[in-house]
């Protein structure tokens, strides 16, 4: 690239100014290798034009400044998206949550890579575009059949449509999910560097309209692989000590926080003590609630100053969905909570990072109807969405931000929204879930001087710069709710 195109990326990367002075290509290279971040050290990007044969570049307005990328011209591949029947739309869990005009507008896109024995596939809750993206991690998993598969990626771009929706990302909801059935049945024996190649061509392909990171059998390792071959990745990649997994903890805090009012003396089973629920659990025991906790690897359960009831532990409790406790905060599997267990179950409040955490819409339904206070995963668990908000839209913020500050304006941002939705679900007298879909934010990312309307990434600086003012915590979410239309 000549110094112009450098100077471009740098400017992307949010590294300033290249050096003015003209440079040897393998000059160009060094200096530009000596600022970008080790993660973006991309071999590719540093080619010459005659070894980029067949990229193309092209400008991303999105964050407001000319990136320099390439992707492979890939004359003659199906880019087609393929529309589901409204009613197959519809018939996901998540649909109901949506507004109206989003529960039958589901697509996929599917690309067959028989070399790696897999089936990769974008599933996107309604058209994405460069201007609104979509975002979604990058599921890895061995499903029964393909049409299993696809619904997998429609219902969790639609999960993934109400947590940007609700608070204001800038993203559309979108998801990859790639099939491993045809790799013996095994995600081990998936080339996860070869996949990573794919998914990348893929991306460049959608050309700025997909971003995606981490999630169930992928890893950071993996997208780091991903970034040096594209840019549409977001996984903290700007800011190594931010852990995407401790902002949805977070999150989930500020949830359960809004729901039982404070934690001192509450009662609360953690389901599921990994990345995820093992800081909630921490992070509870330190606010002086009385927690349980339960995990498939026992050892994982062993939280200091909370009592481990998992299976093989001299506290265990089988049916622990029996416990009277003020609320059951599920971190663990989908389709947690049976019929069964929801006939006995003796919380208060259903408060998690879970997706999906009924068995059916059926068991939900029986949940709510009982009196249980459910808050939806797209509400509770939107710390990562959030978090891909800010590197995206103020990377400058992103990179210069110390962690707790990020986790806690992610707490305090859910705690707000939680709020919100249990007072729109009390004044409209209906239950929760079916209050989500009435405090979506408006998304207007060219409203540089309307605060209430720029996507939360921009926010986060605002808010760091005057958090000690916050001294209400819930109040923001109070008068939202007050001041929306009535029902």
């Amino acid at each position: 690239p000549d110094s112009a195109s450098i100077a471009r990326m740098r400017r992307a990367w949010g590294l300033g100014n290249a050096v003015a002075r003209p440079l040897s290509r393998v000059g160009r290279v060094r200096d530009v290798q000596k600022s970008l971040p080790s993660r973006y050290n991309s071999k590719r990007a540093m080619q010459s034009a005659e070894e980029r044969n067949g990229y193309t570049n092209f400008p991303n307005p999105i964050r407001g400044v000319d990136k320099v990328s390439w992707f492979p011209n890939q004359e003659g591949r199906d880019l087609t998206w393929h529309n589901l029947e409204a009613d197959d739309a519809r018939a996901s869990m998540i649909a109901p949550l949506l507004p109206e005009e989003l529960q039958h507008s589901a697509r996929v896109l599917k690309r067959s890579l028989p070399h790696l024995g897999v089936n990769l596939m974008v599933g996107a809750a309604a058209e994405i575009t460069r201007d609104r993206p979509g975002n979604g991690g990058f599921r890895l998993w061995v499903y029964s059949d393909l049409e299993t598969a696809e619904r997998e990626a429609i219902g969790l771009a639609q999960g993934m449509e109400v947590k940007h929706t609700t608070y204001n990302t800038g993203f559309a909801g979108a998801k990859v999910v790639c099939d491993a059935s045809g790799a013996n049945n095994s995600v081990l024996n998936v080339n996860k560097n070869e996949l990573m190649k794919a998914t990348a061509a893929l991306l460049h392909e959608l050309n700025g309209t997909m971003y995606t990171g981490c999630d169930l059998n992928t890893t950071t390792g993996d997208m780091d692989n991903l970034s040096q071959d594209c840019p549409y990745v977001l996984a903290a990649i700007a800011n190594e000590a931010v852990n995407p997994n401790d902002a949805t903890a977070y999150g989930v805090l500020g949830a359960v926080e809004s729901v039982l009012e404070h934690f001192h003396g509450k009662t609360v089973v953690v389901h599921g003590c990994g990345s995820v629920g093992g800081t909630v659990a921490r992070e509870l025991v330190r606010a002086g609630a009385r927690v349980y906790t339960i995990d498939a690897d026992v050892a994982k359960a062993d939280i200091f100053g909370a009592t481990n009831i998992s299976k093989g532990t001299p506290n265990y409790v089988e049916e622990f969905w029996k416990m009277e406790i003020d609320a059951l905060v599920p971190c663990s599997i989908s389709g947690l909570i049976s019929m069964e267990m929801a006939k006995t179950l003796g919380c208060k409040a259903i408060v998690g990072a879970t997706n999906l955490p009924f068995k059916s819409i059926e068991v939900q339904q029986f949940v709510e109807d009982s009196g249980i206070t459910f808050v939806p995963e797209g509400v509770s668990s939107a710390g990562a969405v959030i978090v891909d908000s800010i590197e995206h839209f103020d990377l400058k913020a992103f990179k210069e931000a110390q962690p707790i500050d990020i986790y806690e304006f992610c707490r305090h941002v859910v705690l707000e929204k939680t709020t919100e939705l249990l007072l729109t679900a009390r004044l409209r007298e209906i239950v929760t879930s079916k209050a989500t879909k009435f405090i979506s934010e408006e998304y207007g990312a060219s409203e540089e001087h309307n605060y209430s309307q720029m996507p939360i990434g921009r926010t986060f600086r605002f808010w760091a710069q005057g958090r000690g003012s916050v001294i209400n915590p819930g109040a923001a979410g109070t008068r939202k709710a007050l001041s929306r239309d009535a029902p």
